[in-house]
């Protein structure tokens, strides 16, 4: 992912958990928020998930999942994936298909021609 799509901001991350909206499954939680500016994205891992090794890893494979999708998801948007115990067990393709289901559910992603994405 690039890093024009990084949120880096402490005050965004903070005005995202008390402000924004959240969907949730069993392997992560999606905060987001409108922005007027455009769309960034911040990954979050604990110290729950793992050694540093394997917080990277999970980290890693968020940032690919949602770079691959960056391009149909609502734009003007701050995002906020919170990864969930349990994740690191996760092969990338279960990981990928976490995250969409959550777009899916908070209507931010619209899913055209999905079976060309896992081709």
């Amino acid at each position: 992912m690039q890093k024009r799509y990084r949120l880096t901001n402490k005050r965004v991350f903070r005005y995202l958990y008390s402000h924004g909206k959240s969907v949730a499954n069993r392997h992560m939680v999606l905060i987001y928020a409108p922005s007027k500016y455009p769309l960034r994205v911040g990954f979050v891992v604990s110290k729950k998930i793992g050694k540093a090794v394997v917080r990277n890893k999970v980290r890693r494979r968020m940032r690919e999942s949602f770079r691959s999708v960056v391009e149909r998801v609502q734009p003007k948007t701050n995002y906020i994936l919170l990864a969930r115990a349990g994740i690191d067990r996760l092969e990338y393709r279960q990981l990928r298909d976490s995250m969409l289901r959550l777009l899916g559910q908070a209507g931010l992603w619209t899913p055209e021609c999905e079976d060309a994405a896992h081709a």
